[in-house]
């Protein structure tokens, strides 16, 4: 969305606008072109750095602008040439192909990294997994894994941490009785335990599976608590493979927040 949205409505305008506009003043394209980029990136500037998408969209966007904008101006003859007819010419339309190129893969690369791989075309342009791939999961323990949040934030994550190892609570937590697959379900389980090793009650335990490849696999399970301190649900996986799995743990005032990784297999 941050940028097919703006980049559409932007080479839209700068198309129609200059129609409309060259229908008034035939004899002034290419100034006309030439406006209509400069007045499209300063009407981009403020919606880009409000809703900031990155460097790597904003240049694509203004390049997209850039190049609508050129190749307008270019099919349109100088005013001084009223009976002009226009001709092709290999070294502006070289640069107008390449850049269209390069803007095309890296919107594509764009798009794949923040929204995802669709499942169908994963299938079908991925190779499979194996069968009876061994599935294992990785829990590093009490880790922070908000590195990848807004700078502003990072002091407040330290000192939740900091909080949570003095708090000395004890979690166990994986998969119970049956291997996770893909469609059989399978128990996830988390115990709490204070410092004394006494369980912690009436505890709200979220489980949070996200899945890197596409996000929109994501998707969020609370725990019931089955005896006191152990809070367990049965699960069914959507799809195989890798998964991030955060576990978080909330009593009163208290917060706990574990990371880890979960590899589902494919079943037979």
């Amino acid at each position: 969305m941050n940028l097919i949205f703006p980049a559409s409505i932007g080479v839209v305008s700068i198309i129609v606008l200059f129609f409309l506009l060259k229908w008034r003043w035939r004899q002034m394209g290419r100034p006309i072109a030439t406006v209509l980029g400069i007045l499209s990136i300063a009407a981009y500037a403020p919606f880009g750095i409000i809703y900031w998408p990155g460097a790597d969209v904003v240049t694509m966007v203004v390049t997209l602008y850039i190049i609508t904008a050129f190749i307008l101006g270019f099919i349109s003859p100088p005013k001084k040439d009223k009976d002009a007819k226009m001709t092709f010419h290999w070294g502006p339309a070289a640069v107008i192909i390449f850049l269209s190129v390069v803007v095309l893969l890296d919107s594509i690369f764009v798009t794949l990294a923040s929204s995802g791989l669709s499942q169908r075309a994963a299938q079908d342009l991925l190779p499979k997994p194996d069968e009876g791939t061994k599935v294992t999961s990785f829990f590093p323990g009490t880790v922070a894994r908000d590195f990848q949040q807004k700078e502003r934030l990072f002091n407040q994550y330290n000192d939740a941490l900091d909080e949570q190892i003095e708090r000395g609570w004890k979690v166990h937590y994986g998969w119970w009785g049956n291997e996770p697959v893909v469609g059989k379900p399978a128990s996830f389980r988390v115990a709490v335990l204070d410092r004394e090793g006494k369980p912690i009650t009436g505890a709200v335990v979220k489980l949070h599976f996200m899945r890197p490849a596409d996000k929109r696999k994501d998707f969020s399970v609370t725990l019931p608590e089955l005896a006191p301190g152990v809070y367990q649900e049965s699960l069914s996986m959507s799809n195989p493979g890798l998964w991030q799995v955060a576990i978080h743990i909330e009593k009163g005032d208290a917060n706990f927040e574990l990371d880890g990784q979960t590899n589902i297999g494919l079943g037979k």
